[in-house]
């Protein structure tokens, strides 16, 4: 069997599918400002979509290397990492803005390293809105992108790019709703019932998903902070014995 068919199908059931469903959990959870939730359910759609790019492009999803280097790292949980990877695929030329460079930082340090809530956390009133950006720009690169028509044995000039073209066509961004992926577990849950939980959680006070265009939302947002346990000005702590029972 074709190593890139098996690939694909890893890519779309197993990542793609399961990022779908993280995302639309991310937005429940925020819903319900349930904060560390949020941010590591928004974190692990974000690093499955990532990773389904890489294996839609051939490309491991599970290890990289360093410039110059032959050792063999594995992404973990790093999304710096795995969008440096995706970077690198020439054909895509994925381009992302500054801001959601940095939300993408700021999920990596705040959702994946925080998870067990070992350092300070935070989130900001406008977190969901710049998930739901993050998510439809990497999440249209989220499909295999093929040279040829089925069942072709020879590649078509010019149908990749032709594709491509099709995904960063400016004017998307202008009606981001009516962007679709063939398979896309998101397109099948906006077309369900309007009082399916999971559909409600996915297009509730967003701009990006949806049926019809939507140009403002009002919704009750919410940010919070916490410190733990082991950043508090406590005295007089042996930190060494604590970590006998539990890691800070």
């Amino acid at each position: 069997m074709d190593l890139q068919i098996i690939l694909n199908t890893f890519a779309s059931d197993v990542f793609r599918k399961q990022a779908d469903h993280d995302y639309i959990a991310a937005r429940a959870n925020y819903r319900m400002r349930l904060r560390q939730q949020f941010l590591w359910s928004a974190h692990q759609a974000v690093e499955k979509y990532l990773k389904a790019i890489l294996l839609f492009n051939g490309k491991s999803a599970r290890f990289y290397t360093l410039a110059g280097k032959t050792k063999k790292h594995e992404f973990g949980h790093n999304l710096d990492a795995l969008f440096s990877e995706v970077k690198k695929i020439v054909m895509l030329k994925i381009e992302i803005e500054r801001e959601d460079e940095k939300f993408l930082s700021y999920l990596s340090r705040q959702g994946g390293a925080n998870r067990y809530l070992s350092t300070s956390a935070y989130n900001t009133s406008d977190a969901i809105h710049r998930l739901d950006r993050l998510v439809w720009h990497i999440r249209r690169y989220c499909q295999y992108i093929a040279d040829r028509g089925y069942g072709c044995l020879e590649a078509i000039p010019g149908m990749q790019e032709a594709v491509l073209r099709s995904i960063t066509d400016p004017s998307k961004k202008a009606t981001p709703h009516l962007f679709a992926l063939v398979g896309g577990e998101l397109e099948t849950v906006i077309k369900r019932d309007q009082k399916d939980a999971a559909r409600k959680a996915l297009v509730w006070a967003n701009l990006w998903y949806g049926k019809k265009k939507r140009f403002h939302v009002v919704y009750d947002s919410f940010s919070s902070s916490e410190i733990p346990p082991n950043e508090r000005e406590w005295t007089g702590v042996d930190w060494k014995q604590i970590e006998e029972y539990v890691k800070p």
